[in-house]
């Protein structure tokens, strides 16, 4: 097959789903910008203590006073924020990719086990070195051993020739997070009380070691793994399909597959590192936009990416907004919407 041609059909495949939406998609990304930039502006007020906007941007407000609410918005809720923003559009990025490359409604990081082989980096990191824990060796640890579980997953997945299913993916990955899950006991087990009561919390998911630099770090992390998978999205389309059908067009299967999994893995690594393991974000966003604005992932990457950013930020006010003051880690509150809709996902299926 000539190249010029191979180039067409592909082309052809992307654009035939994506124009019968197209009106509604560009809607949708629109709308889903805005909600980014909102929440941004918006959700930082957004607390136990209640600030005021125009004190926030010095309007109306003597100088050479200190201004708390500028020093809470500045210091504390503006990071945590904008760290809310960066994790979700990585987790949401990342739930669409794994489950295009694996055609598999129920693939995510913490599905296929990439979050549970992060999580036992990123605790082993603070267990031997507690003085390193976010400044330099914790994200490190936690890429290591997420890539580790891909390279694992992976390997057993091809121990009998090419990959072929899938889903022995899924299994490999689910049976990947027992063995993970019991390294996480060992490690808590070991651990003086202090330790593991600082791991439980983490283990809960959280935003709240958010600074300017972490998300700024994380950005560039995420926006640098984020172009490899936009360059992606014409393959990613027909891999979707099935293999078979993505060979024939002259796309690499192997490779593609690969990298697709190695870039969402890393974006899922490094946010697992920082904030914790915080579930179910990639498996709801890319649901709910794909039924707004189809399957075509020159559309539905970068809207995962706005829609996750908006959607964990909004779990995150909700989660440090509850009467009386009270705030709980907005793990939990994802887990609390994703396990029923986990759940309907398997029944619809």
């Amino acid at each position: 097959m000539s190249a010029g041609l191979r180039e067409s059909l592909l082309a052809g495949a992307s654009e035939s789903a994506a124009a019968p939406r197209a009106g509604r998609s560009a809607l949708v990304l629109a709308g889903l910008a805005v909600a980014v930039v909102l929440c941004a502006l918006v959700c930082p007020l957004i607390g136990a203590t209640r600030l005021n906007f125009a004190a926030v941007f010095g309007i109306g407000i003597d100088a050479s006073a200190p201004n708390v609410d500028r020093h809470i918005f500045m210091t504390t809720r503006l990071p945590r924020v904008l760290f809310g923003l960066v994790a979700g559009a990585a987790l949401g990025l990342a739930g669409v990719v794994y489950q295009a490359i694996l055609r598999n409604d129920l693939a995510e990081p913490f599905t296929l086990g990439v979050a549970g082989g992060a999580t036992v980096g990123a605790l082993l990191a603070f267990h031997l070195a507690p003085m390193l824990w976010a400044p330099s060796l914790m994200p490190f640890s936690a890429l290591l051993f997420a890539m580790l579980a891909v390279v694992v997953i992976y390997g057993l997945a091809r121990r009998r020739g090419p990959l072929s299913s899938p889903a022995t993916l899924i299994l490999a990955g689910v049976t990947l997070n027992f063995l993970f899950g019991s390294v996480i006991l060992l490690i808590q087990y070991l651990s003086n009380p202090y330790q593991t009561m600082l791991m439980l919390r983490w283990l809960m998911g959280g935003l709240d070691t958010g600074s300017l630099r972490v998300a700024g770090g994380c950005a560039a992390i995420v926006v640098a793994t984020a172009v490899v998978l936009f360059g992606m999205a014409r393959r990613l389309n027909l891999l979707a399909v099935g293999d078979q059908a993505a060979h024939h067009l002259g796309v690499p299967v192997e490779s593609t597959r690969l990298i697709c999994l190695g870039a969402a893995s890393a974006m899922a690594a490094v946010i697992v590192a920082y904030a914790g393991p915080i579930g179910f974000v990639g498996l709801i966003v890319p649901h709910i936009l794909r039924r707004l604005i189809g399957a075509d992932h020159r559309l539905l990457l970068p809207a995962a990416a706005l829609g996750g950013a908006a959607f964990l930020a909004l779990c995150d006010t909700a989660a440090r907004a509850l009467p009386g003051g009270a705030e709980i880690p907005v793990g939990i509150v994802t887990a609390f919407l994703g396990a029923p809709f986990f759940l309907w996902l398997l029944f619809r299926r």
